[in-house]
């Protein structure tokens, strides 16, 4: 999920030493807006409500024998400030637009992408399809 603010864009160090967005699967029961709430509190402690989430549509992209889905996601508005959480991602921080960190994780580039066209990311093409509506 784009987590953007006055500071820029959230992201945090991957233990495989990639940059990433905030992400997670959405489990039983739950929409986008809601698994994207819960895994932002659960990877980095910041507090969103799903009425702050705006999906934005989806990408489809395959690497080797593997489709991959990602519904790319904007929070925006939280609370908080990010910590330190015993999971795969840490260090935390916000980075400016106009220096992001080199070595982004595909699907983080690619949905950084689908929200900012402009953004001067090199990676491998994937299929978006916006949704019509913001709100959704």
């Amino acid at each position: 999920m784009i987590v953007h603010g006055p500071d820029g864009v959230l992201l945090g160090r991957h233990r495989r030493r990639t940059w990433e967005l905030a992400g997670g699967t959405v489990e039983p029961g739950e929409t986008f807006a809601q698994a994207a709430v819960r895994e932002l509190r659960e990877e980095s402690g910041l507090v969103a409500e799903p009425g702050d989430v705006r999906v934005l549509g989806t990408l489809l992209d395959q690497v080797g024998d593997v489709v991959r889905l990602t519904v790319p996601v904007v929070v925006t508005q939280w609370s908080g400030h990010p910590q330190q959480h015993e999971n795969a991602i840490g260090s935390w921080r916000f980075w400016p637009l106009d220096a992001l960190p080199g070595r982004l994780f595909v699907p983080s580039a690619q949905c950084l992408t689908a929200w900012n066209p402009d953004l001067p990311l090199d990676h491998p093409p994937a299929d978006f399809q916006p949704y019509n509506s913001p709100g959704r």
